[in-house]
C-alpha cells in the first residue's frame, strides 16, 4: 500500500501508514541573479511618421467632402495632432501584441476617440485646414494662459517636489 503524506496538515496525527519525509537538502548559498526583463519586441514602425504614412493613412478611409470631417496633409505641423497620433501609434505598437482583444481595444479605446477629435471640422486641431487645399498656417492659436502664482504648485498634490516648511526665514 502506498502511503500519502499531507504536508499541509501539520497538526494531523501521524498514522502508521505515513512515512517520514526525507530530510530536506540544504539550500546552496549561491547569490541570486536578478531576473532580467526580456527585451521588448521591436517596433513595427520606427516613428510616428512611418506609422501614419504606412499604416494609418492607407487604413483610415473617410468621406472628407461633406464638411463633417477634415484632415490636414501636413498633420505634422500641428502639435496636438502629433501628440495624439503618437499616442495612437504607441498604443497600436503595444496592443498589436495581444492576439485576443488587442486590435479591438486599440480601435475602441484609442484610435476612434482620437480620430473624432482630430478630424472634427469645427473644434479639432486640424479644423483650419482642408484635405484638398492643404495646411492653413497658424489656423488655431494656443490656449490663452494667465501666469499662476508659483506657490500654488508647492503642495504634494500638485508637485513632485517635497513640501517645503515655512520657518519664517
Amino acid at each position: 500500500m502506498t502511503s500519502i503524506t499531507d504536508e499541509w496538515a501539520e497538526d494531523a496525527p501521524a498514522s502508521a501508514e505515513t512515512t517520514p519525509a526525507p530530510p530536506a537538502k540544504p539550500k546552496s548559498k549561491k547569490p541570486k541573479k536578478p531576473k532580467k526583463k526580456p527585451d521588448p519586441p521591436p517596433l513595427e514602425f520606427p516613428t510616428v511618421d512611418a506609422f501614419v504614412t504606412e499604416y494609418l493613412a492607407p487604413t483610415i478611409r473617410r468621406n472628407l467632402l461633406k464638411n463633417t470631417l477634415t484632415w490636414c496633409p501636413d498633420w505634422w505641423r500641428h502639435p496636438e495632432a502629433v501628440s495624439r497620433l503618437t499616442a495612437i501609434w504607441r498604443a497600436w505598437e503595444n496592443l498589436r501584441l495581444d492576439p485576443a482583444l488587442g486590435i479591438s481595444t486599440w480601435w475602441l479605446h484609442h484610435c476612434d476617440p482620437h480620430l473624432r477629435v482630430l478630424m472634427d471640422p469645427d473644434t479639432g486641431p486640424l479644423s483650419g485646414c482642408n484635405p484638398k487645399k492643404g495646411h492653413t498656417r497658424h489656423a488655431l492659436g494656443p490656449l490663452p494662459i494667465t501666469p499662476s502664482d508659483p506657490a500654488l504648485w508647492l503642495t504634494p498634490a500638485f508637485s513632485t517636489e517635497p513640501e517645503h516648511e515655512d520657518n519664517g526665514v
